[in-house]
């Protein structure tokens, strides 16, 4: 378990990331649960403690919507042959189809700095849909799109009655007894959230 520990600890050194968190267990056992490192480095530094939580960023992808749309497919509200256009009548004019989305094959550019337009207020959040909806394609390539992913939560909401941070906590972290996994953390719980940039200057 040091060769772990050692490892994490080098790469803490080298700059790579500021800390970790890791734990293993074998047969429900817990062997080994360490915290390294700095969970906040500026502008005081406290370091990472065995509950410290960490934003999952894009891994809410593949954990998040990912796992919700399996549960809408399963449930039989969903299907990967849908056309978004189902879905949302921004797409009215398009035959992009779920699967598309999921496999990055839409078209859809990689990203556009949306969040920037949202803070400005030029960019209402309700019209952000309709603006990938007029952005031009690629033709079937594959193409990692983050823009396919905003669209993909607004099918997981259209599909299902709850927004998907409610849809998520009912239907996974719940479930599963997940209590440090969540959308918008309350306030109680901020002095264990690990710093995760130092901002996009």
């Amino acid at each position: 378990m040091n060769e772990i520990s050692t490892f994490l600890t080098s790469r803490i050194d080298a700059g790579d990331f500021p800390s970790a968190v890791y734990l293993v267990a074998e047969k429900g056992e817990v062997v080994r649960h360490e915290a390294l490192g700095f969970a906040v480095v500026e502008p005081e530094r406290i370091e990472a403690r065995l509950d410290t939580i960490y934003d999952l960023a894009s891994l809410t992808k593949v954990l998040v919507t990912g796992l919700l749309m399996a549960r809408l497919i399963e449930g039989g509200k969903l299907t990967i042959e849908d056309k978004v256009s189902g879905l949302l009548r921004e797409f009215d004019e398009s035959d992009i189809t779920v699967s598309e989305l999921v496999t990055h094959t839409s078209g859809l550019p990689a990203w556009r700095p949306l969040y920037l337009d949202l803070e400005r207020g030029t960019l209402p959040a309700a019209r952000v849909s309709a603006f990938i909806a007029k952005l031009p394609l690629a033709g079937s390539v594959v193409v990692y799109s983050d823009l396919g992913f905003v669209l993909l939560q607004n099918v997981v909401e259209k599909a299902c009655p709850k927004p998907l941070n409610e849809f998520f906590t009912a239907e996974v972290a719940d479930t599963l007894g997940l209590r440090d996994t969540f959308f918008n953390p309350p306030a109680e719980r901020r002095h264990r959230i690990a710093a995760s940039e130092k901002g996009n200057e």
